[in-house]
C-alpha cells in the first residue's frame, strides 16, 4: 500500500463531495490575473492557462473557423481584452465593497480565503483541499496531546506547502498535466511524510494510523466506512442555508431556491464536463479525423460547455442581487459564488 495511493484516493472523493466548478469565460480571470482552468484548449485535453492565453487560442479558433481578415482579428482581440479589464474591475470591485463590511482580523481571513480558492482550482487542488484539515483529523482520530499535534502539524504543512508550490509551477507553465509523473513525485514525497509522522506516535496510535491510510485507500471517510455519494443539489442548497443562519422563514425560503438553481446548474456542469471527457477521449483515439473535422466538433464541444456556463453564472447573478456581503462571503466559501 501506498500512502499517495491513498492519498490521492482521498482527495478525489473529497472534491465530489462539495464540488467547487472552476467555470470558464471568454477572455475573463479574476482579480489580480489569476489563471484559471482551460477545459478544450486543444486535442491534448485538460490545460491550464492563463486568460490572455486563452483568448488568444479562442480567436485563432475563430479566425481558422470563420476566415476572419487580419483587420477582423485586430478588432476582436481589443473585444477580448476591453471584456478581460471589465471583468476584473467588476470583481475587484465587488471584493473591496466585501471587504469594506469585514473587520481586520476578517479581511485577513476573507484574502486566506480566496488564495485557498485559487489553489483550489489549481491542477494539485483536490489534494491540497483534502489535506486543508487533515492535521485535526489526526489530532482527532488518534488523540494526539498538544505537542505531538504541532509536531505532526509542522511536517503536513510542510509536504502541503510542496504541493501548493508544485501546482502553482504547473499552472504557471500551462500545457496538458502528466499525471503518471506527478503521481510519482508525491509519492516520494508522502511515503516520507508518513514516516515522520508515524515517528511521533505510539504503538497504538500507528496502528490507528494505518488503519485510517487503508480506509482513505479504500474511498471511505475518516473514521469510519459509511461511504456514499456526493451531496444533492438539494442537500448542498439546505447545508448552505443553514450556515446563513437566515431567522426570517420567507427570506430563507427565498435565498435557498437561488441557491438550488446554482448547485443544479454547477451539478449540470459536471455532467457535461464528465462526458466531454469521454467524447475528447473518443476523439483521440480517431485518427481518421482531418483537421478541419476535428475543429468543428471541438468547437461543438466548446459551445455545449459554454452554454453550461452561463447558466452557472446567470445563477450566480441572480443569488448575489438577493444576498449581503456577508453572506456572499459564507457562500464564497459554501462554493454558491465565487
Amino acid at each position: 500500500m501506498t500512502m499517495i495511493t491513498a492519498l490521492l484516493a482521498a482527495a478525489i472523493f473529497a472534491a465530489a463531495q462539495d464540488p467547487v466548478p472552476a467555470p470558464v469565460q471568454e477572455g475573463g480571470g479574476d482579480p489580480g490575473g489569476r489563471p484559471r482552468r482551460i477545459e478544450l484548449g486543444g486535442v491534448g485535453g485538460w490545460q491550464f492557462q492563463d486568460p490572455e492565453r486563452q483568448a488568444e487560442i479562442r480567436i485563432r479558433s475563430m479566425k481558422e473557423q470563420l476566415g476572419l481578415t487580419d483587420e477582423q482579428v485586430t478588432k476582436v482581440t481589443d473585444i477580448f481584452k476591453q471584456s478581460r479589464e471589465a471583468e476584473q474591475k467588476v470583481e475587484a470591485d465587488r471584493t473591496a465593497k466585501v471587504r469594506e463590511t469585514l473587520t481586520d482580523d476578517q479581511k485577513k481571513k476573507y484574502d486566506e480565503m480566496i488564495q485557498n480558492q485559487s489553489r483550489a482550482q489549481g491542477p494539485l487542488g483536490g489534494l491540497d483541499r483534502m489535506m486543508t484539515n487533515w492535521s485535526d483529523r489526526l489530532k482527532k482520530e488518534l488523540s494526539l496531546d498538544d505537542a505531538t499535534f504541532e509536531k505532526v502539524k509542522a511536517h503536513i504543512d510542510e509536504f502541503r506547502k510542496k504541493i501548493q508550490e508544485r501546482g502553482e509551477k504547473l499552472r504557471a507553465e500551462g500545457g496538458p498535466l502528466n499525471w503518471p509523473e506527478e503521481t510519482q513525485k508525491f509519492q516520494e514525497g508522502s511515503k516520507e511524510l508518513g514516516e515522520k509522522i508515524k515517528g511521533h506516535l505510539t504503538p497504538e496510535q500507528k496502528e490507528k494510523y494505518d488503519k485510517m491510510i487503508e480506509q482513505l485507500q479504500a474511498g471511505g471517510r475518516f473514521g469510519g466506512g459509511d461511504r456514499r455519494g456526493p451531496p444533492t443539489p438539494e442537500e448542498r442548497a439546505t447545508r448552505a442555508v443553514e450556515q446563513l443562519k437566515i431567522s426570517d422563514s420567507a427570506e430563507q425560503a427565498t435565498v435557498k431556491a437561488a441557491l438550488l438553481k446554482v448547485f443544479e446548474a454547477q451539478h449540470a456542469m459536471m455532467e457535461t464536463e464528465r462526458d466531454l471527457r469521454g467524447k475528447i477521449t473518443e476523439l483521440q483515439k480517431d485518427s481518421s479525423l482531418s483537421d478541419e473535422d476535428l475543429n468543428k466538433k471541438l468547437n461543438e464541444l466548446r459551445t455545449a460547455r459554454l452554454e453550461k456556463d452561463k447558466a452557472v453564472k446567470a445563477a450566480q447573478a441572480s443569488l448575489r442581487e438577493i444576498v449581503s456581503p456577508r453572506q456572499e462571503l459564507e457562500l464564497i466559501n459554501q462554493g454558491a459564488l465565487r
